[in-house]
């Protein structure tokens, strides 16, 4: 294969599992996805259809559609609040979901157009990045209060929180780079230039920043020292990452043409490459079962994989 695929692979493959497609015929656009290892639940925004899907991982099937999320987009859990947070994108709304009983415990408003989302769990803070003025907006996840408003430099993509640093790391498209903002007082702490186009995913694992960016490279950034490392060549476009600690793999998922590349997180080498389906461009990771999830608009399904 291309892409420079190690001949000699040590590491465990991802096992296509099969597929399991939604109750509805409706048209089909997925978004950002998470996992509550705890309930078994992965949670995915459906932007089409303005729900939150649910699927249960353990009976692999589709149980329950969470309604009013317009234009559903950031998806993330908490596991220490125990919540899942979904960004409703068209009205400016996010939904507080009991991911136990599937049942939305509070919608309160944010800025207009609310898209990536990060957890502070031992702060009860969540973040939302909004595309629509370029704005991050910190709430307490219990009452959805606003507690403080940060301008960012750019439009915002993907974004995390990290305990280590205490700081939220949040991709700004143009000036392509990423944007620290301080877990504490909500100030911005520094900027970091990524010097290629669009960073869109985003993962850390420890000093290291993972970002996919739209022309097609994946790098990883020193965050202790602020200096790039390593680069690798992308299929395509990118959308989501994910990383799997226990296999040190790094899963990136590319709408066009529709594929799922996994690197080795220490070398940046590329270990294998699965078809997925055109348009399917976000996946979600189990870390406890091992399982990768892929959401396929064509046929309206997700796709299971065993790591």
């Amino acid at each position: 294969m291309s892409f420079g695929i190690l001949e000699e692979v040590e590491a465990i493959l991802l096992v296509f599992k099969g597929k399991k497609e939604l109750p509805t015929e409706a048209e089909c656009e997925f978004d950002h996805a998470d996992v509550d290892q705890a309930t078994g639940m992965v949670f995915v925004a459906h932007t089409s259809s303005g729900t939150v899907e649910v699927f249960d991982e353990k009976e692999e099937k589709w149980i329950k559609s969470i309604s009013d999320c317009t234009g559903g987009s950031g998806v993330v859990f908490d596991p220490i609040t125990k919540k899942v947070f979904a960004a409703s994108r068209a009205d400016g709304h996010i939904l507080a979901i009991d991911p136990a009983s599937l049942s939305v415990l509070i919608k309160f408003k944010t800025g207009s157009r609310p898209n990536g989302l990060a957890v502070d769990s031992s702060r009860g803070i969540l973040m939302t990045a909004d595309v629509g003025d370029n704005q991050a907006r910190f709430h307490h996840q219990k009452t959805g209060e606003m507690i403080a408003t940060v301008g960012l430099i750019g439009r915002p993509r993907w974004c995390t929180y990290s305990s280590d640093s205490d700081e939220y790391m949040v991709n700004i498209m143009d000036p392509p780079g990423i944007e620290f903002i301080s877990g504490k007082d909500f100030t911005q702490t520094r900027f970091f230039n990524v010097n290629k186009k669009g960073p869109h995913g985003l993962v850390i694992e420890g000093i290291t920043a993972y970002i996919a960016c739209d022309d097609a490279t994946l790098v990883t950034i020193d965050l202790k020292q602020m200096k790039p490392v390593l680069e690798a060549k992308l299929a395509g476009p990118p959308d989501v990452l994910w990383y799997n600690r226990k296999l040190n793999h790094v899963y990136c998922s590319i709408g066009e043409p529709g594929v799922v590349q996994v690197f080795d997180g220490k070398s940046l080498q590329l270990i294998q490459q699965i078809d997925t389906e055109h348009g399917s461009h976000t996946l979600t990771f189990d870390e406890k079962l091992q399982k990768l999830y892929t959401f396929l608009p064509e046929s309206h399904s997700v796709g299971i994989y065993r790591a």
